[in-house]
């Protein structure tokens, strides 16, 4: 359905989406990491015809790197204060009532905290938003600090009030499927502008602006 990772593969100066910073408090091996997630699973996806074959995997990466991506920043409220990430994986499910879906690697960092969170704020970017998706992407850059404009809001959450499109979002259901943690939550508030920015999106390993001057046909 939708893959936080969409681009998994990675390569020294990659930024690609959905990478967490380690933090103290939060499992940093596999193994605990896995096992603080699966307490967030409700269901477990059929393993049947999952297949592991490097021709198919390889053919799977190139057919999603040339798939563009809408970049989000999904931050919430985690024990040791806030945590973040970048993906590239957030879509609309459906529209009444309003639901969201996204994926993650919850094996470590920021995305074990996300993985059992009881709510999310998502926070959809511009191009002039592309530092902050960087800052999300990197493992151990610099999140939340006096330099990068936040605030906590009155349910918890932190929000980065640089970033006008913005949804809060509760999970309904987390399914395992293969190494990823599948989410469906509902929209319960829309925070800040429709705005009029150039949206960020991810292709081929790098973030690209959309412009008008993308538009191919007006009538659609």
């Amino acid at each position: 359905m939708i893959m936080s990772e969409r681009v998994s593969e990675r390569t020294p100066q990659d930024t690609t989406p959905q990478s967490g910073a380690e933090l103290e408090g939060v499992p940093a091996t596999g193994r605990e990491a896995e096992s603080v997630a699966a307490h967030a699973v409700d269901l477990v996806a059929p393993t049947e015809a999952l297949q592991s074959d490097p021709g198919l995997t390889e053919g799977f990466k190139s057919a999603f790197g040339q798939h563009p991506a809408g970049i989000a920043i999904i931050t919430v409220a985690g024990p040791e204060g806030p945590v973040g990430l970048t993906a590239s994986s957030v879509s609309s499910i459906s529209a009444d009532p309003p639901i969201l879906g996204f994926s993650l690697q919850a094996k470590r960092g920021s995305a074990a905290v996300v993985a059992t969170a009881d709510s999310f704020i998502v926070h959809f970017l511009d191009s002039d938003n592309v530092e902050l998706a960087r800052s999300f992407a990197i493992s151990g850059a610099p999140r939340f600090g006096e330099d990068m404009p936040w605030e906590t809001l009155p349910t918890g959450e932190p929000r980065l009030t640089d970033v006008r499109r913005v949804l809060r979002a509760i999970p309904l259901a987390r399914i395992k499927a293969g190494p990823a943690l599948v989410f469906n939550a509902a929209v319960v508030d829309v925070l800040g502008e429709e705005g009029s920015g150039s949206p960020l999106v991810y292709h081929q390993r790098q973030f690209h602006g959309l412009s008008h001057n993308s538009v191919l046909d007006l009538h659609l």
